[in-house]
């Protein structure tokens, strides 16, 4: 059984984090522009994304995925569907998790597919991959990664929970073990905390765990316009946050509440922009690579 963090803990890392972002900032060197990727959607019910609302009503929820450009160098954030769901999704997740979510994807929405098309890029030319957590719509192809010697950063705690199910070689609820097939030819790297992936405050990972025990967010400060913060699965909508309404899937929801206090305090205190990973209103007039993304 995973231990699990208190909330004080976790409130007095969060805030930490805050105080360090808020100081007075080094000069910003690089110049850093984020594209977003609609990888395919997610046709599900209303309850499993905001809590006994709407039960029964049809949603269908984006997956994107997103990609950094720190100088010259680039960075994903998560990695969107497997492409084995366009031709056989109960095959490769199921059907108790085809029943609730019914992937709708094409193969020109596979990671590697969209990333050489807006740009030219295949997976061995990114500096690194942030994987937020290890579910199907968010890992689902770091399988791309496959023979390249490109970091995925997990948080320590998702990657014990990852390799806890394909030891076992029994897939856990939205941790399909297709997905990760390829795990042991992956350069899969374990952070236990905040990590600053340029070392300039500009990019940074951090723990947010509630929806999974190590799901994590991203802080990102573009060269023009406000710091954002992608919430990945650690708040799906924005009315998840403004009506604290809980998700209606998560390993403990007390948790994901109190990330979403977080984030609240990010926007007023931080003047911070925050961005629903699953949030259809919100994701229907946004720009799509190869415009740059615009919170």
């Amino acid at each position: 059984m995973i231990k699990k963090r208190q909330p004080w803990i976790i409130g007095l890392f969060l805030l930490a984090f805050l105080l360090q972002i808020t100081a007075a900032a080094a000069l910003q060197a690089a110049e850093v522009n984020v594209y977003a990727f609609k990888a395919g959607v997610l046709q599900t019910q209303t309850q499993y994304i905001l809590k006994d609302t709407r039960i029964g009503t049809p949603l269908n929820v984006p997956v994107p995925f997103f990609l950094i450009k720190h100088g010259q160098d680039w960075v994903a954030f998560d990695t969107g569907m497997n492409v084995k769901v366009v031709d056989d999704a109960v095959g490769h997740w199921g059907e108790g998790i085809v029943k609730a979510y019914t992937p709708v994807m094409t193969r020109e929405e596979e990671f590697k597919a969209q990333i050489k098309k807006a740009f030219g890029l295949t997976p061995k030319d990114l500096k690194a991959v942030i994987v937020s957590h290890g579910h199907l719509d968010h890992a689902g192809s770091i399988g791309n990664f496959k023979g390249t010697n490109v970091p995925l950063y997990f948080q320590k705690i998702e990657m014990d929970e990852v390799r806890k199910i394909v030891d076992a070689k029994k897939a856990g609820t939205a941790y399909p073990l297709g997905d990760y097939e390829f795990l042991s030819e992956l350069n899969i790297k374990e952070i236990d905390g905040v990590y600053d992936v340029f070392g300039d405050k500009t990019v940074v990972a951090f723990p947010v765990p509630g929806h999974t025990p190590g799901q994590q967010a991203l802080y990102i400060k573009p060269s023009k316009g406000k710091p954002f913060i992608i919430t990945s699965d650690a708040m799906y909508t924005l009315e998840n946050m403004e009506k604290n309404i809980p998700p209606g899937l998560a390993w403990d929801i007390p948790l994901t509440q109190l990330n979403v206090s977080y984030f609240r305090l990010f926007a007023l205190v931080a003047n911070t922009i925050i961005v629903p990973m699953h949030d259809d209103g919100y994701w229907e007039n946004k720009d799509v690579a190869p415009k740059e993304f615009k919170p």
